[in-house]
């Protein structure tokens, strides 16, 4: 593989958990020579771990501007700091994964004189939503390129005015080495959950994200839900059940973040509800993904929006696929060739196409042969690296004559101006689902008044006691 020459290279993401195909594209790069390092937020999740095993240092700094930090001036603080650790450590480039971390090290790269920033988008609700679609769009001013991690959001961006020549399309991909029908040992996941093998296995992997009450934050669809479609595949087991008794429902993950625990009890009571818990396993959170696979007679991945989600995983295993018809989803499954694609948010529908699964075995064997061949002619990680090696060969800058002064200063000055557009895009987004600024800033006005009343009503503490 044609490879780069070597680059500092920092990857910016705004979690401290999961991202695998951000650790091993860091592993990669590393391996081909690159000086890789990485700032997160925190380092009491199993990034940061994984990346000391690795030998790649991990900063910690605060990433978030967008949703972590809730008034102006810490924003402004937050992104300062992280301009000046950019300055600090001088990388060539800096890639930045997820919408909230993408557009604070924009702005930070930016004022920084960073040569190359990479922004890469891992899910396409950002784009789809009102809000946030104009921050991803008004931020790419700052990026050397634009990733998409699928051809549905790459689109998105081209409605939103990011410039064409801007924009690459590079897929978020697993490490396929793992991944091999032939070394994975699905019989030891079925005799640790007790089930039995003959017993139909209809299996979903991914996190319980909460469902997020923002109004006009996220497309309307997703508000109030859990994103990937959890309810949806609980809501079919009945269905399913009726005509395979002896199904089991397993579904690998854990709630994410402070909502994600009380998410995931609502979803063991749905199913308790509907009267499916005997057949419905909550196994957590697991690291031998190509063995459950192996296990899983079905794959689903019903969410409601989504990029590539697990079904690059599921494919490479060979695994029999049904989800949902969402555009994230067409660069990988293609229905009646590599999966069933069935309407979003349809348990009837999904359970139909389990069905149909369950009884043509044949039908499930070559959809899943179609998939795993596809995934190894486009969707590795070798494809992904390759593509990524391109990129900063075809982009090169050195750090040599940036990190200027003068421009940092600058920058920061023009920020305020450069941005205006996309406060208004903002604002004409959150217009279009109730927000008024004349209620708002009453709002903020009443609440600094009460502040203050608050202060001087509160008594004085003197030396004998208060006052």
């Amino acid at each position: 593989m044609p490879t780069a020459q070597p680059l500092k290279i920092i990857h910016v993401a705004a979690t401290a958990i999961g991202a695998p195909w951000m650790i091993a594209l860091m592993r990669e790069q590393k391996r081909l020579g690159h000086d890789v390092e990485a700032i997160i937020p925190a380092r009491d999740g199993g990034i940061g771990a994984q990346l000391d095993a690795l030998g790649i240092p991990c900063h910690v700094a605060a990433v978030d501007i967008v949703f972590a930090i809730p008034s102006f001036a810490g924003k402004l603080a937050a992104l300062l700091r992280l301009a000046r650790l950019l300055r600090r450590l001088r990388p060539d480039v800096v890639h930045s994964h997820i919408v909230n971390s993408v557009a604070t090290a924009r702005l930070a790269s930016w004022i920084a004189d960073v040569p190359m920033h990479f922004g890469a988008n891992a899910h396409p609700y950002s784009m789809e939503s009102d809000v946030l679609g104009p921050i991803e769009a008004g931020t790419a001013f700052c990026d050397t390129a634009t990733i998409a991690s699928c051809t549905y959001t790459r689109n998105l961006m081209l409605r939103h005015g990011v410039p064409a020549k801007q924009l690459e399309l590079i897929y978020y991909a697993v490490d396929q080495s793992g991944h091999d029908p032939a070394l994975a040992d699905g019989s030891r996941v079925r005799e640790e959950l007790g089930i039995a093998a003959g017993t139909p296995i209809i299996g979903k992997i991914a996190y319980f994200y909460p469902p997020a009450n923002t109004k006009g934050l996220l497309p309307a669809r997703l508000d109030g839900r859990g994103i990937k479609g959890h309810e949806v595949l609980i809501r079919a087991a009945p269905d399913v059940l009726q005509r395979f008794p002896d199904a089991k429902f397993i579904l690998v993950g854990r709630g994410w973040g402070a909502g994600g625990p009380k998410y995931e009890q609502e979803l063991k009571d749905l199913a308790h509800s509907l009267g499916v818990t005997h057949a419905i396993v909550f196994p957590g959170e697991r690291s031998d993904i190509p063995d459950l696979l192996a296990a899983f007679d079905i794959t689903v991945q019903c969410s409601l929006s989504d990029n590539l989600g697990g079904t690059v995983e599921a494919l490479l295993m060979a695994r029999p696929l049904v989800v949902s018809d969402i555009a994230g989803f067409a660069d990988t499954v293609v229905h009646e060739e590599t999966g069933l694609v069935v309407p979003v948010d349809d348990p009837p529908a999904l359970a139909e196409a389990v069905v149909r699964l369950l009884r043509d075995r044949e039908l499930g064997k070559r959809l899943g042969e179609n998939g795993r061949r596809l995934m190894l002619e486009r969707f590795t990680l070798a494809r992904a690296v390759a593509d990524t090696e391109k990129l900063l060969a075809a982009r090169r800058r050195t750090a040599d004559r940036h990190y200027r002064a003068s421009v940092s200063l600058a920058r920061t000055i023009a920020l305020p101006f450069r941005l205006l557009p996309m406060g208004l895009g903002v604002y004409r987004g959150l217009r279009r689902h109730g927000f008024s600024l004349s209620r708002f800033a009453g709002q903020r006005l009443r609440h600094l008044l009460g502040r203050c009343i608050a202060a001087v009503r509160k008594p004085r503490v003197t030396a004998s006691g208060p006052a």
